[in-house]
């Protein structure tokens, strides 16, 4: 992606060309908070679920953590079957989750994730439970939880295997050791999923963080490209529907290049699909092109985290870019993902990714752009593009786009749009004198999006 001032000429023909010929036509909208679905209770669980309900949340993904619902034991107890989903005592509350957001109208996705039980690893009793955890068992895990969860319509596998924290050790004397280890987690994985009867369900691997150290070391993170490379070393692997990832940028943004071409933010996507698709055509993954499921992303905001927060000003723009510029533009991108619903509380350096303060008081511009994001791109001094969701009607639904000058109220740009996308997407380019100058909007719903300013965006 590259910003460029385009002659008159050229932006009149772009404006006259169709409008996101390449876009997704199902793009999920994924919503993950654990703290609040799982671990608080049934009444924050269903208040939850009415309020993502409302904004136009489709799936809701949960990691399904190995040792909360396994015995928690030194070793292994004696006799203990791992595929046999009775015999773990921790499975409660996420059946429950499963049951309430099923009642809601969400799928579910569940992300078979560590840190694996203390018998799990070389070492007995071990409280991180990170450091090179068994395949076979982790096998025996998915085959359970296949069998206890037969209504989870995806399934991904294990959470963030390039940083150390979630898989160690990353790289010993100079050689990546987690992606072989992760490579073997996943066909342990795929394998316990179909003996669990999960085999024509979505599975997902990946869940990669995207920008890693420039050294490397047991506990310096991998960039994610070559942590795909040397993943795609090991023997071909089969039974995978496609890619998870976190494609989290700086705080500066997403139009931001990252640090290496081994890094990918939600910008480089095709950096991705380039590397699945090379794999596929080395023989080293089997089926059809594989598509991406964003399934963890957000902008930390500043305020609180002055750090490593984005100006909380800056993000509804920074959303709308990345949801649709970056993501529905590409019909190979089958998800976006917003990672909390609040912030963490006590010390802001924590996540501060939620559409909510700690304290639970909305930051209320990052919120209404969630449920009806925005952005128009400016095609040249007369001509502009406006893209947005008109979540959660979906298809069936209209929209009415408004302008205004410089001053004066808002008026209709045209009539209503009849809402074709079954997610509710659309996409419409007007001619307009003056288009640096005007601010637009639209309504749904009877909710309106936030006011914006063109940008001048191009490929």
């Amino acid at each position: 992606m590259r910003l460029i001032t385009l002659t008159t000429a050229l932006l009149i023909a772009l404006a006259l060309l169709p409008a996101a010929a390449g876009a997704s036509p199902r793009e999920y909208a994924l919503f993950q908070d654990d703290k609040l679905l799982v671990e608080s209770g049934d009444a924050q669980r269903s208040a939850t679920l009415d309020e993502v309900r409302d904004l136009g949340v489709d799936m809701i993904k949960v990691q399904l953590n190995w040792a909360v619902v396994a015995p928690g034991s030194r070793r292994k107890p004696a006799g203990f079957d791992g595929a046999d989903p009775a015999q773990y005592p921790g499975w409660g509350r996420y059946d429950s989750l499963v049951a309430d957001a099923r009642a809601h109208g969400f799928k579910v996705m569940f992300a078979l994730a560590p840190p694996a039980p203390g018998w799990a690893t070389p070492t007995p009793g071990d409280r991180t439970g990170v450091t090179r955890p068994s395949a076979r068992e982790f096998g025996r895990f998915a085959e359970a939880a296949a069998r206890r969860f037969p209504g989870v319509s995806v399934w991904t596998i294990w959470n963030e295997p390039n940083h150390p924290g979630h898989l160690y050790p990353q790289s010993v004397n100079g050689r990546p050791v987690a992606p072989r280890l992760y490579h073997d987690l996943v066909r342990a994985a795929v394998a316990g999923l179909k003996r669990g009867g999960a085999g024509r369900k979505t599975t997902l691997f990946g869940e990669l963080l995207p920008i890693g150290k420039s050294s490397i070391g047991p506990k310096r993170n991998l960039k994610p490209l070559a942590f795909l490379r040397s993943f795609f070393r090991g023997p071909p692997l089969s039974g995978l529907d496609g890619f998870a990832y976190h494609p989290y940028t700086r705080p500066s943004g997403p139009l931001v290049r990252e640090p290496s071409p081994d890094d990918a933010t939600i910008r480089s996507y095709g950096r991705v699909l380039h590397a699945l698709d090379s794999a596929r055509a080395r023989g080293r993954i089997s089926g059809p092109k594989l598509p991406i499921w964003n399934t963890e992303f957000g902008f930390q905001t500043n305020p609180p985290d002055p750090g490593f927060g984005a100006p909380i000003a800056r993000v509804p723009m920074f959303w709308s870019l990345s949801e649709l510029w970056f993501s529905y533009s590409n019909r190979r991108v089958k998800s976006i993902s917003q990672y909390t619903m609040t912030d963490t509380p006590g010390d802001p350096s924590l996540w501060q990714s939620g559409l909510r303060f700690a304290d639970g008081r909305l930051k209320e511009r990052i919120y209404a752009n969630y449920r009806l994001p925005i952005l128009v791109r400016q095609l040249g001094p007369g001509a502009v593009e406006v893209r947005g969701d008109a979540r959660p009607g979906g298809a069936g639904g209209a929209v009415q786009i408004y302008q205004r000058g410089s001053r004066g109220p808002f008026k209709p740009l045209g009539g209503p749009l009849q809402v074709r996308n079954l997610r509710g997407y659309f996409v419409s380019r007007y001619r307009i004198s003056n288009a640096a100058e005007r601010t637009f909007r639209f309504t749904a719903g009877g909710q309106s999006s936030l006011d914006v300013k063109p940008v001048r965006i191009f490929r």
